[in-house]
């Protein structure tokens, strides 16, 4: 009798050890918020939402590490960012003749980011998640927007997908709007980078756009008719932002795109 005592101690003590492994997630296996989206970084009570992303590495501590520094760079951004975008397009009569080039540029303080690091408040065991190869951290910074926002997405289906992808607002509490989007790279962590850039992008182009076309008609001996057409297209736009602040973000769980709704001033 007192050997089938000891087995059932020992047993109930391996279950209560299991149990409480399983309760503490380790910082791969972060829960998202119940009501929502991980993804939703409304302002909160007590400062802005930023979450940085990092492939996964062989050390953890490297991936936290390394999405911490994303997220401090999107405060940087925060603070003042400026970006270039400028598309050419160059159309002919051949059937062939099509060209389209982009060229794009965002200057911040990316040197400065770093300070930001220590500043980030975050739970490794909930504000964590990783989607595929791709590790996500969710943190808090001590600030403030401008003006607040009232302004709350709307999550609809089984993918949680928010209504400003398909109907996304012109302005939002007097803020300019961008919505970035990012079709699938080789990683999760690059597309969704992108999407954020390409947000930047989006209201840098709302808000400061020139464009410039020229046609030209010419002789060639190797027409049908002797004569080509060219037209070319270039639109350029460059801005200053402050503010620039991500309200959502969503990931198609099927095509595994990004879309980024983002907000910010335009600097005077």
């Amino acid at each position: 009798m007192l050997q089938k005592i000891k087995v059932v101690c020992i047993l109930s003590l391996v279950s209560i050890m299991a149990a409480a492994c399983l309760s503490k997630p380790s910082i791969f296996t972060g829960n998202a918020p119940a009501k929502g989206s991980f993804f939703n970084s409304m302002p909160e009570r007590d400062g802005l939402v930023f979450i940085g992303v990092s492939g996964k590495m062989s050390n953890p501590k490297d991936t936290l590490q390394f999405a911490l520094e994303d997220a401090a760079r999107q405060i940087a951004v925060f603070h003042r960012v400026s970006g270039e975008y400028m598309t050419i397009n160059n159309v002919g009569s051949g059937a062939f003749d099509y060209t389209h080039n982009t060229y794009t540029s965002l200057q911040y303080d990316e040197a400065g980011a770093y300070q930001y690091v220590d500043s980030l408040q975050y739970d490794a065991d909930v504000d964590t998640l990783e989607i595929e190869n791709a590790f996500f951290v969710r943190t808090t910074y001590t600030s403030a927007l401008s003006s607040p926002v009232r302004f709350r997405p709307k999550y609809s289906g089984d993918n949680k997908k928010p209504d400003w992808v398909d109907d996304p607002p012109f302005e939002i509490d007097g803020y300019e709007v961008g919505v970035g989007f990012a079709g699938r790279h080789s990683s999760l962590a690059t597309t969704y980078r992108n999407s954020f850039n390409n947000a930047v992008f989006a209201i840098i182009r709302s808000v400061n756009t020139a464009s410039h076309s020229s046609d030209l008609l010419y002789q060639t001996t190797t027409s049908l008719f002797g004569y080509k057409t060219s037209n070319d297209n270039t639109i350029y736009s460059y801005g200053t932002l402050t503010g620039f602040y991500v309200l959502d973000t969503w990931v198609d769980p099927r095509e595994k795109t990004v879309w980024t709704l983002a907000i910010a001033k335009k600097s005077q």
